[in-house]
């Protein structure tokens, strides 16, 4: 069987989600997550951390590109496993597989569409967004990233539950996202009581609340 052909079988399909899935989380989410939390020890660190990561242009332009990248094959992938998926339960005739699923497994299309809504909004948001420029004590002309995430919460909550409701659509799709990946792989089997299947809910719900609380802190301060 040629490479395109087990690319787009039924189980390269599934290894093309699971491996686009683990990219995006092990080089965006969890740095990302990292930089972000910097945001709670004020202005100086949060500051210089951003002006840090922008003298690595060329490297977060590649990481970018690779996201980019991993983003469309995961939603392409995604989209045919689900229709896939369908096909062969519309054939069983039952509701048995559909019944035995956790809420998160059967919420994946959905949080997945929402987290793709939340990541255009968020780089509205922050990316693209203008910024003011500011000189450090050690005379370094940079962003003032700190001042632009207080604009953009302070005074609004609205803005607020935006990121709230959609941290928990990443909650969910986290939760089932890392077990599933596993899974995929032959790492792990789906049993009660299952210590991957528990670690992959509180990685993935924890990672969530930390993204949260960055939205929460920067509107009540």
């Amino acid at each position: 069987m040629s490479i395109k052909k087990t690319m787009l079988s039924s189980i390269g399909q599934k290894l093309l989600l699971a491996t686009s899935g683990l990219i995006m989380f092990l080089l965006f989410l969890i740095p990302h997550m990292g930089g972000n939390v910097l945001f709670l020890f004020g202005p100086d660190i949060f500051n210089s951390y951003a002006y840090h990561l922008h003298q690595l242009v060329p490297v977060v332009i590649g990481i970018e590109l690779l996201m980019l990248t991993s983003i469309t094959i995961h939603m392409i992938m995604a989209f045919r496993v689900v229709l896939a998926n369908r096909k062969a339960a519309d054939k069983r005739h039952t509701l048995k597989s559909s019944k035995e699923r956790s809420l998160a497994a059967k919420l994946m299309p959905v949080s997945g569409i929402m987290i793709f809504i939340f990541i255009v909004k968020h780089l509205l948001d922050f990316k693209f967004y203008e910024k003011t420029e500011i000189i450090s004590e050690h005379g370094d002309h940079m962003y003032n990233v700190y001042a632009m995430v207080l604009e953009r919460f302070q005074g609004d909550p609205v803005h607020l539950a935006f990121y709230v409701l959609f941290m928990v659509a990443v909650g969910f799709h986290l939760s089932h996202a890392l077990q599933s990946s596993l899974q995929t792989y032959g790492i792990y089997v789906p049993r009660d009581g299952s210590k991957i299947k528990l670690v992959s809910a509180i990685v993935g719900w924890g990672m969530a609340a930390t993204f949260a609380i960055i939205p929460i802190f920067a509107f009540i301060i």
